[in-house]
């Protein structure tokens, strides 16, 4: 019960530094420090307290109750006009953070019927046209559709990022198999897996167990989670998947030999666009969104994630979600 209370007094303590750290939030939120709504509601808080404590001090030497009341409507006043310039400051955030979102969703909306298009393309002249082609040319042809496949992968990761802040992001709950996700995943990544000389074991204690959730979604976060655990491996490696019950959950596990994280950012790790210092300057690919989307298909599916992690010795991932009745066969 202490140990309790004291992880929980200092979860409270830490939260109170990082409400009080107007520099993080202003870089945050883009905007000036002096219009970071924390700074603001602090000045609030002194301004209330100034005026309340002068009141009581000049009230000592005026037993009008007009003065009194007079001084009260004044107060409230000024609290009302503070008040009101810190309510709109964050209404324009909102309103700022609304536009960014609907822009992002409009974009990523038009970019896509172009990348379908150079997609269509490249696979007609690939199947059409290959035996007109050189070595060179059908290099040139398969980079082109790469880079469209990336493309594609990066809209659709901003069409989900905006979805999720609009609270539109809907998700199925049918009976899923887990293990054949995690099959499935490796299966996509083996060559990526192969080139990088990263060995993949996969050991299965829960494939009786179903789940309910959305298959195409569930393969998206495990399939982000192989796929960032190769790409920041950078020697030798093994990677262990682990899938089991327990609690009535089934826990998907995956654990790395990679870089790590860094303990100081270990914080910030499922926020969108983040990416740790020591993988930036290794790793050039990436854009920072598929563990914010990933966590945000976990909880919706009723389950939740989290990650262990040592710079320069690895990172276990760790994502649950409730179990269903068993897959009939």
């Amino acid at each position: 019960m202490f140990f309790n209370c004291l992880n929980y007094g200092i979860i409270l303590n830490m939260r109170i530094i990082n409400d009080l750290n107007f520099k993080r939030q202003a870089e945050e939120l883009g905007i000036s420090v002096w219009y970071t709504p924390s700074f603001l509601f602090l000045m609030l808080g002194v301004l209330i307290i100034f005026i309340m404590t002068g009141v009581s001090q000049i009230s000592k030497y005026y037993d009008s109750p007009e003065f009194i009341i007079l001084a009260e409507c004044i107060t409230v006043i000024i609290i009302f006009i503070v008040g009101n310039s810190v309510i709109r400051e964050i209404e324009q955030i909102a309103r700022v953070n609304k536009m960014k979102s609907e822009f992002i969703s409009v974009a990523s909306h038009q970019l896509r019927t172009p990348l379908s298009a150079v997609r269509w393309q490249v696979e007609l002249i690939s199947k059409k046209f290959s035996q007109g082609l050189n070595e060179k040319q059908k290099q040139g042809i398969d980079n082109i559709g790469g880079l469209s496949l990336r493309m594609t992968k990066l809209v659709n990761d901003l069409l989900d990022v905006a979805r999720i802040d609009q609270g539109r992001f809907i998700l199925k709950k049918d009976p899923v198999n887990l293990t054949e996700i995690i099959e499935e995943a490796m299966k996509d990544v083996s060559v990526l897996a192969k080139s990088r000389n990263v060995e993949i074991k996969f050991n299965n204690y829960g494939e009786e167990k179903c789940i309910l959730g959305d298959r195409n979604r569930l393969f998206v976060v495990v399939e982000n989670l192989l796929s960032n655990s190769i790409k920041y491996i950078f020697k030798k490696g093994v990677i262990s998947i682990d899938l089991y019950d327990k609690e009535g959950f089934l826990v998907f596990k995956i654990k790395d030999n990679g870089v790590g994280i860094p303990a100081r950012q270990q914080r910030n790790v499922f926020e969108k666009f983040f990416r740790s210092d020591n993988v930036v300057k290794y790793q050039t690919e990436g854009t920072g969104l598929g563990l914010y989307i990933a966590k945000n298909i976990v909880e919706q599916s009723g389950g939740k994630i989290w990650f262990e992690s040592k710079e320069n010795y690895g990172t276990t991932f760790y994502f649950s979600i409730p179990i269903c009745e068993e897959i009939k066969k």
